[in-house]
């Protein structure tokens, strides 16, 4: 299966206070590396849409032989140096931009950036816009004693709620695949078509003639 993460910020102490972890940094790598592997296994596909790490060859290195999957792809973010992913070796390819798939053979495209576009190849013709960096949340808190997690956010910017929810209802094939907005876990491919509107669904959000 095919998977999709972004903004794990191991080892952000920002991010991590912004997370509800306080300064235990290590807590929060933990907690978001538990969540990263526990859903992949060595068939699976794992694609990284930026701010991965702050950390060293050696940290990126360690991040990649904790990942179970035997292909992992990076699209690099604005907290990633390209070069230590690249030095580190491991991954399949490193870029800033990616797509994968083909609507008329495969019946989907994924268009993948580690920022959000408004426009996108093929977006009226069946495509998707995966990204992240912007750090939204699920539409429903989470329930008392789980996970720490942010506050939703009523200024704009990181941990605006309902994000995913409201591209869906908007009829925007567009996904936020960051850990915030997603229980701290990768999201697969059919996760992600099945949370945003069908051709059917889309046409008519969009007033135009249903096939």
């Amino acid at each position: 299966m095919r998977f999709f993460t972004a903004d794990l910020h191991l080892g952000d102490k920002a991010i991590a206070r912004w997370r509800g972890f306080g300064d235990d940094v290590s807590a929060h790598d933990e907690a978001i590396l538990a969540g990263l592997v526990g859903r992949l296994s060595a068939d699976d596909e794992l694609w990284l849409l930026g701010d991965i790490c702050k950390a060293r060859v050696e940290d990126v290195q360690g991040l990649r032989e904790a990942i179970p999957c035997e292909r992992v792809y990076v699209v690099v973010g604005n907290h990633d140096a390209r070069s230590k992913f690249v030095t580190c070796g491991g991954f399949q390819k490193v870029d800033y931009y990616d797509q994968i798939g083909r609507v008329r053979t495969d019946g989907y495209k994924f268009v993948m950036s580690h920022y959000p576009m408004l426009d996108w190849d093929r977006s009226y013709h069946g495509a998707y816009m995966l990204h992240g960096h912007i750090h939204s949340l699920p539409e429903q808190a989470p329930e008392p004693g789980t996970l720490p997690a942010p506050a939703a956010s009523r200024e704009g910017g990181m941990g605006l709620r309902g994000y995913n929810a409201r591209n869906a209802q908007l009829g925007i094939r567009r996904y936020d695949v960051g850990v915030d907005a997603n229980g701290y876990v990768p999201v697969s491919d059919r996760e992600i078509i099945a949370a945003l509107p069908n051709d059917e669904e889309w046409s008519a959000l969009h007033g135009l003639p249903v096939d």
